[in-house]
């Protein structure tokens, strides 16, 4: 039924093949605020020939999406010849191109590859080399500087945070003030603080905050040691998986808007997603907008073996986590597709029953998918059945756009068939619509309910962080409400980073759709 599911499985567990996954480096995949061209003249310039998503989300009103369209297209023509080209990518055009023209420039590969090293110097002097992005190669440059101090201070910036001042460079073992004097007037630091966000909880009636990471801004600069009052929030400790007494199980959905390995490579994004999972107790986890497979296999890969400092001191457990996802549709195996797919930490006791795509009940066009096509996974743990739906339904005035590939909205009707043939079903997921719509009649006639109200935003953006929506959600039938301990949440807190880029500063968020989570009883 439907296509082929691919699954990734710890290496823990004998016996069983590991993910067709190629290895990628592993680390941070920063984009500086500018790409300089050849000149000193396009020094402020992004070469949309050379830059990465990120990059490219640095210019005015490029957001994910048409990032991700701009490369695409890139690859598909061999490179852009002349800025107008970039008009012809979808999502861009006429207008959005004079709006972005000042912040670009087109040359090829080889010529801008001369200036690469310059990225990491301050955007209003030109001149100054800032010390919390600068590389090793670039450390070096400077007078006096030897590729193990320069290795200590790059190491030491990773374990402890961003330098709060050039001073804090004389925390680093070997630099004192000989060293630092001279070149003191050729370094700067540019220290974004990222966006102030709240949490929306409803336990029953008792409100209760959700903490998040701890950001990375204001870790203390002594090794070992953090500044606890300082932090943009304290650090949660590991939710217990108990109330009232019974065990319990959290599951939640995430829609992380154009997940790739380019995405995932980014430090501060797998941070977020990875602590987010642990600090609020999420053993399962339906997502949306997946396009690499091998972007759920870094997940797991760092939960398991954590290369991040604040993951690798979390104070509980962090499982062992699998995930399971379609594979590509026929002729489309080597493009990024959109897909929804889940991640679950088999060490809580949950088992993967079966996985199973839903039929198409809609025409295909071209022989391409029209939609994220819905996911039916069959979970258990101890006696209590998981039937879930993972979905991804475009509101109509939102069609988007996936390699090229105009999506269409897929109705909630389709659902209509395996509505009544579960004992016990919970459809969660983007629904791209508030939970008051008429479409959702179709739920309330087979009797189920949603977790979150109209009026409970589920979307955040660092120039509104409350939000203006409600379209994520979670609905469960009569035969799942048994089980149900009435907890649910919707999280705001820790899904910013000063690692992710927003517009021409740091301290962007993850995804524009916040977390939702359920809790139901196992026993």
């Amino acid at each position: 039924m439907g296509y082929p599911l691919s699954c990734h499985r710890p290496q823990s567990d004998p016996g069983l093949q590991l993910p067709k996954a190629r290895k990628r480096q592993r680390g941070p995949h920063l984009s500086a605020t500018c790409n300089f061209a050849d000149t000193w003249v396009a020094c402020s310039r992004v070469n949309v020939n050379t830059a990465a998503e990120e990059q490219l989300m640095t210019l005015q009103g490029i957001n994910r999406t048409l990032a991700h369209n701009m490369v695409l297209y890139r690859h598909k023509i061999g490179g852009f010849r002349k800025i107008e080209d970039v008009a012809l990518v979808t999502g861009v055009g006429a207008a959005k191109l004079q709006q972005i023209r000042p912040e670009i420039c087109v040359s090829s590969r080889e010529s801008s590859q001369s200036m690469e090293d310059l990225s990491s110097f301050d955007l209003l002097s030109s001149t100054k080399l800032n010390i919390n992005i600068a590389s090793e190669k670039q450390l070096m440059a400077l007078q006096g500087m030897t590729e193990e101090l320069a290795h200590r201070i790059v190491h030491h910036r990773t374990a402890y945070g961003p330098f709060k001042h050039i001073d804090d460079l004389l925390q680093v073992t070997g630099m004192d003030m000989l060293l630092l004097s001279p070149i003191r007037s050729k370094l700067t630091v540019t220290h974004p603080k990222p966006i102030s966000s709240r949490s929306c909880v409803r336990l029953g009636d008792q409100p209760n905050p959700i903490f998040s990471f701890y950001s990375l801004q204001n870790l203390s600069l002594k090794p070992g040691v953090r500044d606890r009052a300082s932090s943009v929030r304290p650090a949660a400790e590991a939710f217990t998986g108990m109330f009232d007494g019974r065990q319990v199980v959290r599951i939640g959905s995430w829609n992380l808007q154009s997940l790739t390995v380019d995405k995932i490579n980014n430090r501060g994004v797998r941070e977020v997603i990875c602590l987010t999972l642990l600090e609020n107790g999420i053993k399962l986890l339906a997502m949306q907008e997946v396009l690499d497979e091998d972007a759920l296999d870094e997940i797991c890969l760092e939960l398991e073996k954590p290369t991040i400092a604040a993951i690798k001191e979390w104070k509980g457990e962090r499982g062992n986590w699998k995930y399971v996802v379609l594979d590509n549709p026929p002729g489309q195996e080597k493009q990024e597709v959109e897909r929804v797919a889940f991640l679950w930490d088999s060490s809580s006791g949950l088992e993967l029953d079966r996985a199973v795509s839903l039929e198409k009940l809609l025409e295909q066009d071209n022989g391409h998918q029209p939609y994220s096509q819905p996911l039916l996974g069959r979970f258990k743990m101890g006696a209590l059945p998981l039937n879930l739906i993972n979905v991804h339904l475009k509101a109509k005035q939102d069609p988007g756009v996936v390699s090229g590939v105009p999506h269409k909205p897929m109705e909630i009707d389709v659902l209509r068939p395996h509505l009544a043939d579960q004992k016990q079903l919970i459809i969660l997921g983007h629904f791209g619509l508030q939970p008051d719509a008429i479409e959702f009649n179709i739920l309330r006639e087979n009797h189920f309910q949603h977790c979150v109200p109209s009026n409970t935003f589920t979307n955040i953006s660092s120039r509104n962080e409350n939000g203006e929506v409600s379209q994520d959600n979670i609905w469960w039938n009569q035969q799942a409400r048994v089980a149900y301990t009435g907890r649910w949440g919707v999280i705001r807190e820790g899904l910013s980073s000063p690692w992710i880029p927003d517009g021409w500063k740091w301290g962007g968020i993850v995804s524009q759709h916040c977390p939702v989570w359920i809790e139901f009883f196992v026993d």
